[in-house]
């Protein structure tokens, strides 16, 4: 009787195999029917496709590896499970109208989604096993919040990013129940959020900037945070969305493009070797486009990427876009540019994207590591570079093909250093700068030419730098790669020049001769040799005459020096400190003055300062280091940011003719 039994079932089953498909995701095998799908993935199929070809298919092995997406929506606020592997849908309905932000922990079938419309996080138990349904949530927090944007998970802890009043919401969940830990208010507007580690990564919404608060639940604290580094990715309009995998060591951003357009004018990053890359980038860098790989274009079908995840197994990169009202998935991304998507699924105002598989879920990496503080200095006596820490101990001095120096830049990226001559007349790089021992004569690899032979400073913005010129009081713009410099423009600001710096792509510069400050927003939009004009210019009051500057993107810190009478001989520079400068700057009309109860100050006999003629901040230890040419020395003063008046210098150390000062802080 057993063997008839086995006969019969054998027969059954290959009269099965024969004739149907199964759309199941449990590992068995599967027959895809002769009536073949068209090749993507893109939720009509019903079963494994057959790759756009027709007539018999072969029988196909699934492996039933659990790999789905959930999809949240500010339509119905409903949540969209896709089975990836299984090209399934599965629909829960919520009390939500509206949502944004996912996060599902397998190990306790625990689905969390953010209500926009609720204000709240509500968690979903037991959902692994319901096809479509009605849910109601488990537990939830009070209505906290204002306007949920993303969710991002680290342990117990969960970060909801709010742009309504751009503040992070971190609560812990013990059993069935979240509690409120800390309201923090963010110095900026917030959107996505990401855990690498235990360190937070959260995109800078309006900007192309990405910002990173370390070890962030361990320093989280009621009131403001503020990041520990703040950089920009290179080739972004206006960021939303974000993610990272620690297995494939890759972040991924996306990009909206603008906001007025929703259609076709979106895309995004990929960022590989993603450790190596920006824990290399010092505070208020920029990470050059040649080192992402992006993706856009109108085949991409993306104008208004909002959220974007990662299947570490595949390497397929999935996207809520909002704006078409889409989720997609790309695959075989290799050197980018316009792709068209293997996985096309309509799902009106799709926002916040969550993957979750065996081998992804918990995959966050690892913590940012190697944290370095170096000063770099320059000298006109000589023009050796002197490097110091964070604390001002002298790391090493190097002879450069340079006798007088001014203007100074370190690119950890590439291991360079580069610097303006004022004895050779050119730009000057030089390669594997931190192997060059000290005491070492170091030959540069390369120069360019500058127009004249008076530098007073140079700023760096990814591949572009910025000469400030005085004799002719110009700006000389060059581009350089790991080879040469190109002149690219040549700019009159009708101005006497002296210290620049970027804030984003703002170039920050001082008026010679006066107590002012000129900013050129976007500066790299203007194309055209000649004459510039800045988009606005105010006076900074207290400041006699001013030629140092420096800007911190992670503290929003502008510092400018003043080195009072240029006749020299008396005690009477000084260092004044703005800090909140964005906002300060942006309440300032165009020839208006920044007041004193807008800034800090440091001056008088106490602080040995008589030409201060540029700064440095470090925003680790709120230091502000001076360069003073005229008492010959590099001096620091701790706590600048609240302290104030005739204070002497914490870091008091003897440089000849110091001239330019860049501080390198990963």
């Amino acid at each position: 009787m057993k063997t008839i039994f086995t006969k019969i079932s054998i027969f059954t089953m290959l009269l099965f195999l024969a004739t149907a498909c199964n759309n199941d995701d449990d590992g068995t095998v599967v027959v895809v029917e002769p009536t073949c799908g068209d090749g993507i993935m893109n939720g009509d199929e019903t079963g494994v496709d057959c790759g756009g070809t027709c007539g018999p298919c072969e029988v196909v092995s699934n492996p039933g590896r659990r790999a789905d997406l959930y999809v949240t929506n500010n339509n119905d606020g409903n949540i969209f499970k896709y089975s990836i592997s299984g090209d399934s849908l599965v629909t829960y309905t919520t009390a939500s109208t509206a949502a944004e932000g996912i996060y599902y922990d397998a190990e306790s079938d625990l689905l969390v989604q953010a209500s926009r419309s609720g204000l709240m996080l509500d968690a979903y138990a037991g959902t692994s096993t319901l096809g479509n349904a009605t849910i109601n949530s488990s537990f939830s927090t009070f209505a906290d919040l204002n306007s949920p944007r993303e969710l991002a998970v680290n342990g117990a802890y969960y970060v909801v990013s709010d742009n309504g009043e751009n503040k992070f919401f971190v609560y812990y969940k013990t059993g069935n129940s979240f509690s409120l830990y800390y309201t923090i208010d963010i110095p900026f507007p917030v959107w996505g959020i990401t855990f690498k580690g235990n360190d937070l990564y959260a995109v800078v919404d309006s900007s192309s900037d990405l910002a990173v608060f370390s070890n962030f639940v361990a320093n989280a604290m009621d009131g403001t945070m503020r990041p520990s580094k703040r950089v920009t990715i290179e080739g972004i309009v206006r960021t939303h969305g974000l993610t990272y995998n620690g297995s494939d060591d890759v972040m991924i951003m996306t990009d909206i493009g603008a906001a007025s357009n929703a259609t076709d004018d979106g895309g995004f990053h990929v960022i590989n070797d993603f450790s190596t890359k920006f824990d290399a980038l010092s505070d208020g860098d920029v990470l050059p486009v040649s080192m992402q790989t992006r993706v856009a274009g109108s085949s991409t079908l993306m104008g208004n990427p909002i959220d974007v995840a990662y299947d570490s197994e595949t390497g397929a990169i999935y996207i809520a876009e909002v704006g078409n009202g889409k989720v997609l998935g790309f695959t075989d991304i290799g050197d980018g540019g316009n792709l068209t998507p293997s996985f096309n699924m309509d799902l009106a105002a799709a926002s916040s994207i969550y993957f979750s598989s065996e081998e992804t879920d918990g995959n966050t990496g690892m913590a940012s590591m190697n944290q370095t503080t170096r000063l770099y200095t320059t000298s006109t006596a000589n023009g050796d570079v002197t490097v110091y820490d964070g604390t001002g101990a002298m790391l090493k001095t190097v002879t450069t093909a340079s006798s007088s120096t001014e203007g100074i830049y370190y690119n950890a990226l590439s291991d360079a250093l580069l610097q303006g001559s004022r004895s050779e007349g050119e730009i000057q790089y030089y390669s594997d700068f931190m192997s060059v021992m000290s005491g070492a004569i170091a030959t540069a690899a390369f120069t360019g030419d500058l127009a004249t032979s008076s530098p007073r400073e140079i700023a760096v913005y990814g591949n572009k730098v910025v000469v400030a010129d005085n004799p002719a009081n110009m700006f000389y713009v060059y581009s350089y790669t790991g080879s040469s410099f190109t002149l690219e423009n040549t700019f009159d600001p009708g101005f006497p020049v002296w210290g620049i710096t970027f804030k984003g792509d703002d170039l920050l510069a001082v008026v010679d001769t006066t107590s002012d400050l000129a900013i050129f927003e976007d500066f790299f939009t203007n194309t055209m040799d000649g004459s510039i004009m800045p988009t606005k210019r105010v006076s900074i009051a207290g400041i006699t005459r001013t030629h140092g500057i420096t800007y911190s993107a992670a503290d929003d810190v502008l510092v400018m020096t003043d080195i009072g009478l240029a006749a020299g001989g008396a005690l009477d520079g000084g260092i004044n400190v703005i800090q909140d400068f964005s906002t300060v700057i942006e309440a300032t009309a165009d020839g208006g003055t920044i007041g004193l109860t807008d800034q800090n100050i440091i001056e008088g006999l106490s602080t040995l300062m008589n030409n201060p003629i540029d700064v440095a901040y470090d925003h680790k230890t709120k230091t502000v280091f001076v360069s003073d040419i005229a008492t010959g020395a590099v001096l620091g003063f701790s706590n600048a940011l609240s302290t104030s008046g005739n204070v002497a210098p914490s870091v008091n150390n003897a440089l000849t003719s110091a001239s330019s000062l860049y501080l390198y802080n990963n």
